[in-house]
């Protein structure tokens, strides 16, 4: 199938035109040991300078965002939602390999290198190989092995048209009115593991009719596990999704985030970062 064409290249991002609203209700730390202070530090400062938590409304876009801490050491999930003056909005969920302030610092640099390449214009397919090609880069530099899932997805509101490209991330999907969620299949492999080879990153698109819902998690929901082995996977996450359909958008984030920790018996073992958005 053809890809429709993507508008122009994106001017500057607009300043501030995500809220940066700190902790509330979706976003609550849980560290082992009071005493190990570091830890703490760095989840609260991972936690307020990365993630524009709560929710919100863009022209035509309901969406809300959640993030959870597991017990210990911060992991490198990142999530956010970001408003470009020319009205388009980008929707990005990543999840970086490894725990503690390497991967919140990878963390930074997903988040940001995905703002920077979608404010020169480039489509989702260039943005995810470009921050292949930094990822990689960095990795050499630091003399580490690192990759990351990422989905970042650009939405044209006024064509109501998402194009996106997904680097090994499982956990989306779009839910349009009176239909099932429907998974939106990874288009690219994971960050990090491949040198720039550019037939291996792809792009897709998903319409936005009125009420059409998009959800994306990190795999700390999807990997929670319970005391009997079994994961909450794939298929729980698509029935939360279905099960709350018509909810608001922060309600969905809260169901997810709640019902991992409830199945892992209020032990998640990973990070939990959700986006919930609803297309008006």
């Amino acid at each position: 199938m053809e890809l429709p064409a993507i508008p122009p290249p994106l001017s500057t991002p607009a300043e501030n035109s995500i809220s940066e609203n700190g902790f509330d209700s979706t976003a609550t730390l849980q560290l082992d040991g009071a005493s190990d202070i570091s830890n703490w530090t760095a989840a609260k400062v991972l936690v307020e300078h990365l993630f524009a938590l709560g929710s919100a409304r863009i022209l035509g876009v309901e969406y809300a965002v959640g993030y959870q801490l597991a017990h210990g050491l911060t992991g490198g999930d990142i999530v956010d939602v970001y408003h470009f003056d020319n009205d388009a909005v980008s929707f990005s969920i990543a999840d970086i390999a490894g725990k503690g302030t390497q991967a919140a610092i990878h963390a930074a640099m997903v988040k940001y290198g995905l703002r920077a390449y979608a404010s020169q214009g480039l489509t989702p397919e260039r943005v995810l190989r470009s921050l292949d090609r930094l990822y990689i880069e960095n990795n050499a530099f630091e003399r580490i092995e690192s990759f990351a899932s990422v989905f970042f997805g650009m939405v044209d509101t006024s064509r109501r048209i998402m194009h996106y490209a997904s680097g090994g991330h499982e956990a989306a999907a779009v839910l349009a009115p009176g239909e099932a969620p429907r998974l939106l299949e990874p288009t690219a492999p994971l960050i990090g593991v491949f040198d720039d080879q550019h037939h291996l990153f792809k792009q897709s698109f998903v319409e936005l009719l009125p009420g059409t819902l998009f959800v994306a998690t990190t795999d700390g929901v999807t990997e929670a596990r319970a005391d009997s082995g079994e994961f909450f996977g794939i298929e729980r996450f698509l029935d939360t999704i279905d099960e709350f359909a018509e909810a608001p958008a922060e309600l969905i984030v809260q169901q997810l985030i709640d019902r991992a920790r409830a199945f892992s018996g209020d032990r998640l073992r990973d990070d939990v970062a959700v986006v919930a958005a609803r297309f008006i």
